[in-house]
């Protein structure tokens, strides 16, 4: 390529800024809107892999109905004390704890709100989860040996919903009772967890008056992670004989991440798929200011021409101007994505309690975006390019 040459296309950029800036809008919008679905969508794929990997790398989940993860929570049908039991004599299973819940009257400093309790059984909590529970206590302790009427109240419940915040060691009544707060969670940024309220299965039992409470989940420890596959499959074939019918889900911690991340998956080409329109507006918009600036240099094409340039040398000048454009709206768009990206990961980290979230800008989607956006406009200055190439040097001349 004639440097020379390529020059008088990088210098058209600056003859008229406005309309510069005007043109490569589009693309800011379109490579801002990918960019950023990327970088927040696949880092939401690496922590809910993470999450799920710390969380339950040895859990199985047993849940009533059918039809996923969601369909399973809005089920009419429950388990019970026989399946759990059932449950606890499969091979491979070293831990098994059926979780009740209700809605409940909850009473603090006069007001009372009705909100959901889950029933766990003693020790439940830290048996499946581990010191990892600690690390989304914001203050208190977790359930101990031999605790019964005391409580772990979601952020929500503690800050919000109360004239008064509640803190623990302060006491409330649930359907009556006196329990304890012992724990304080973070704020995890979804509403069910958030205003959720968590008791032992036993004091759970005493204040619904149900020694047989129907479980919404039942939770079982694997001795090999290795196995949980073939462990999954064996408690569903076992239970499926105990229950006379397939009306549960057995989910090991891959399916819950892949009905997670499928959900992600989603969302991202919905908006990735209008963000590409804001690119198609973009590549028409610069290809309609290099035809205005075809028809604007229209002489000084001429001129080049008449000293000699080629077909191939005219055509250079307006494929650098119009790939330009796309390069320079690619990158304005990269930068704003990045912005709200740290943004995202910011209010993710503060507000949504995923404190290991990080957005994904890495240096190869960054390229790649730059240099998608550079062949964008090259692809748009196409058509213009060549007209300008093809124009006959004594009409060009004597345009006026």
């Amino acid at each position: 390529m004639n440097w020379e040459i390529a020059k008088i296309g990088i210098k058209s950029l600056t003859h008229n800024r406005k309309r510069t800036v005007l043109t490569i809008v589009g693309t800011v919008m379109g490579i801002s809107a990918i960019v950023l679905m990327i970088a927040v969508g696949n880092g939401f794929q690496d922590s809910v892999n993470q999450l799920v990997g710390q969380f339950g790398a040895d859990i199985i989940t047993i849940m009533p109905g059918k039809g996923g993860l969601f369909t399973s929570m809005m089920s009419p049908t429950f388990l019970s004390d026989d399946d759990v039991k059932v449950v606890e004599h499969v091979p491979g299973v070293t831990y098994v704890a059926g979780i009740a819940s209700k809605a409940l009257p909850i009473n603090y400093g006069g007001e009372t709100k009705v909100l959901v309790v889950y029933g766990y059984p003693s020790g439940a909590i830290t048996k499946i989860y581990g010191n990892l529970t600690e690390t989304y206590i914001a203050e208190g302790r977790p359930p101990r040996k031999g605790d019964k009427y005391v409580a772990m109240l979601g952020y929500s419940v503690a800050h919000d919903l109360f004239g008064k915040d509640i803190p623990a060691g302060r006491s409330i009544e649930i359907a009556g009772k006196k329990f304890r707060v012992i724990a304080v969670f973070r704020r995890f940024g979804d509403e069910a967890d958030d205003t959720s309220i968590n008791i032992p299965l036993s004091a759970f039992k005493e204040i619904t008056e149900n020694q047989k409470p129907n479980y919404i989940m039942i939770t079982a420890k694997v001795a090999d992670r290795s196995q949980i596959k073939q462990i999954a499959e064996r408690i569903k074939r076992i239970l499926k004989s105990h229950r006379g019918k397939d009306d549960f889900q057995v989910l090991t911690p891959e399916d819950l991440a892949n009905t997670i991340n499928s959900i992600l998956n989603v969302v991202t080409v919905v908006i990735t798929s209008i963000a590409a329109i804001a690119l198609i507006v973009g590549a028409v918009g610069i290809m309609n200011t290099m035809y205005m600036s075809v028809t604007e240099r229209t002489r000084e094409i001429g001129v080049m021409k008449a000293v000699g340039a080629t077909r191939g040398q005219i055509m250079t000048v307006f494929l650098v101007e119009a790939g330009l454009l796309g390069l320079i709206g690619g990158v304005v768009g990269e930068g704003v994505a990045a912005a709200l990206a740290l943004l995202v990961q910011w209010a993710v980290r503060s507000f949504g309690g995923i404190y290991y979230y990080s957005v994904y800008l890495r240096p190869d989607l960054l390229i790649g975006a730059a240099v998608f956006s550079f062949v964008l406009g090259i692809v748009a200055g196409l058509l213009p390019a060549r007209r300008a190439a093809e124009l006959d040097p004594v009409v060009a001349l004597r345009y006026e």
